[in-house]
């Protein structure tokens, strides 16, 4: 269900919405079906969400399409004129350079980078925001750009859902392998963005349905084992009403409502 402005929205109203991306129908279709609420102030921040999952779901694309590797952290590799490479694996942004040219090079010349899955996650959710706002207010924001994990990320809000009844085109989510052979421990879980469908992109492994995901993650189980992997109930999102006002130099200081599973800011 999605209310904006205190307007309740059907997946016919979708039309309105399609200049926000070219996923930006497929988004609010699976929006307006969904179990959850997903409440706005104004349909600008509804306009702003949308575009964003559209542009995390052309991220995803663009990462499979730029051949950067998957590796983990003890073997990731960066591109060293944009980034200092740290000994936990994660790449420091360089001094005076801007956090978007250095972002966007990971998508151009990604032969010079491997990083392991959620580290992709993250890279996939600043290229969306890159694409969302404008280039000087993500310079801004982001002079100290550090891409490791979900961690360090003070201005980039996420929230976790714990329970989806399905998931919405740009999510994030998380097939578990719960036998996960010890020599391979890389492979005890794959995250991954959820695509329109029923696709799903996950760093290492490329676009596939969830059957495929799980049977490549099968792979990688204990010898004998039976036990499955299997796509998690939660998906991680960013704070969409937040990044908003932020992209508009503002906060939202505001209260919290839950709406379903979903919480928001007015």
């Amino acid at each position: 269900m999605i209310i904006a402005g205190n307007q309740q929205l059907s997946s016919d109203d979708y039309g309105s919405f399609a200049t926000n991306g070219r996923y930006a129908s497929d988004v609010f279709r699976a929006m307006a079906a969904s179990e959850e609420w997903f409440a706005y102030p104004s349909r600008r921040e509804l306009n702003f969400e949308l575009k964003f999952r559209s542009e995390t779901i052309e991220a995803a694309r663009a990462l499979l399409a730029s051949g950067a590797s998957f590796a983990t952290f003890y073997y990731s590799e960066c591109n060293d004129y944009y980034w200092r490479l740290t000994g936990d694996g994660g790449f420091e942004l360089k001094h005076g350079v801007p956090a978007s040219e250095a972002v966007s090079d990971i998508f151009v010349n990604g032969e010079a980078y491997a990083f392991e899955c959620a580290t992709a996650m993250m890279i996939i959710f600043y290229k969306a925001l890159i694409e969302t706002i404008p280039d000087e207010r993500f310079n801004e924001v982001f002079q100290q750009l550090y891409l490791w994990d979900w961690q360090n990320h003070p201005f980039f809000p996420l929230r976790n859902v714990p329970r989806v009844s399905a998931g919405i085109p740009g999510d994030v989510r998380y097939f578990k392998n719960p036998a996960v052979s010890p020599q391979t421990p890389q492979w005890q879980g794959e995250n991954v963005v959820e695509l329109p469908d029923g696709l799903y992109f996950g760093h290492g492994v490329g676009i596939m349905p969830a059957n495929q995901m799980i049977a490549e993650l099968n792979k990688f189980r204990r010898p004998g084992s039976m036990v499955s992997a299997f796509l998690m109930n939660n998906a991680t999102r960013p704070d969409y009403l937040a990044l908003a006002a932020l992209a508009e130099g503002t906060r939202m200081d505001g209260i919290r409502i839950a709406a379903g599973t979903s919480f928001y800011t007015f």
